[in-house]
């Protein structure tokens, strides 16, 4: 039977209900670990960080979370496992990289290992359970991630294959698409928002893990409505992937959130009236915790977005486009169900 793996266990598909498909319980940058000003323990975390899930479950429904944090940001098992007891959410644990950008991306061990050894890894992560500090944990992961493109300042450069995909990021993905073949688990993406203006990077994301025997129909492009044109999300969707609507309400590479959201739901409504529904996820990319850099630094739009807001500004927009409530239960519910399950 089909199931959806979470941090706490399995549970039926019907179990999940309203689920946000890519959020961070807490972010990091590699490093932290041995800085005296990030000195934590995963109590007086999760008692900071459960209360603004629980209200999302309670207040709004939203009954699963899927925590898009490879290690190298700061995936910590049993702080997701904490968080999900305390605040009675699901909450689904990646295995994955972020890009190589600036040296953020793919430590050093793993730059060195084939393939085929990564990927044996990242399928270990999904039957076997998430190792931290040298420890195996209990709690398994039930999404991969997959990641390219360069920094929104700079756009990535032409790499292996004729693709902008460097040759790290190039041998990782090949190995979450290896891995997607091992376990049936659904890949979600991140690509790089400013990238749209010159390319299509989803395509070439898509044109890797492809290559590699992954199925289109299980795999998410991320990021790609932060600048939305609805000829490349087409694009995407006519090669049989998912679309994830990310960033509603968090004005990334915007002047507002009024402006990004307006963009957004026009395009969601677009690819609606083509047929695409059924190929629609909605997130944040909200940061539940970020590990904030020198004193003083100021929060980032990921962190203030409210977890309701959704629901309390969002859809409404979307309603008054004709965009209602079956079609935001299909995009909630019905979607991330079928794509979790394995």
């Amino acid at each position: 039977m089909a199931k959806i793996r979470t941090v706490l266990g399995d549970i039926a598909p019907d179990q999940a209900g309203v689920t946000l498909t890519h959020e961070h319980i807490r972010y990091a940058y590699n490093g932290f670990q041995n800085d005296h000003r990030q000195i934590w323990n995963v109590d007086s975390l999760a008692s900071q960080i459960a209360p603004a899930v629980k209200s999302g479950r309670d207040d709004f429904g939203i009954t699963t979370m899927v925590d898009m944090t490879p290690p190298e940001i700061g995936r910590h098992p049993e702080l997701l496992a904490e968080v999900s007891r305390r605040s009675n959410t699901h909450i689904i644990a990646t295995a994955g990289f972020f890009p190589q950008v600036d040296g953020m991306g793919i430590p050093y061990h793993w730059r060195r290992m084939p393939i085929d050894y990564i990927a044996e890894e990242l399928a270990r992560d999904i039957t076997e359970g998430m190792v931290y500090d040298g420890q195996l944990t209990p709690y398994k992961v039930g999404m991969l991630k997959a990641a390219s493109g360069g920094l929104s300042t700079k756009q990535a450069e032409l790499g292996v294959g004729g693709r902008h995909i460097g040759f790290y990021e190039d041998r990782v993905i090949r190995a979450v698409a290896r891995a997607q073949k091992l376990t049936g688990v659904t890949i979600n993406t991140h690509t790089q928002p400013m990238e749209y203006k010159q390319r299509n990077p989803g395509i070439e994301l898509l044109d890797l893990l492809e290559e590699e025997g992954a199925d289109p129909s299980r795999i998410i492009i991320g990021h790609a409505f932060v600048h939305p044109n609805l000829d490349q999300l087409l694009a995407i969707c006519e090669r049989g992937a998912c679309l994830q609507i990310d960033h509603i309400g968090i004005p990334w590479q915007h002047d507002s959130a009024d402006e990004l959201d307006e963009l957004i739901a026009d395009a969601v409504c677009g690819l609606a009236d083509k047929g695409y529904i059924d190929r629609l996820v909605f997130s944040y990319d909200r940061f539940f915790s970020y590990v904030h850099g020198a004193p003083g630094e100021p929060d980032l739009l990921n962190e203030n977005v409210p977890v309701g807001y959704i629901f309390e500004s969002f859809a409404p927009r979307l309603e008054k486009k004709g965009f209602g409530k079956a079609e935001l239960h299909k995009v909630l519910v019905e979607n991330p169900r079928r794509l979790l399950a394995f």
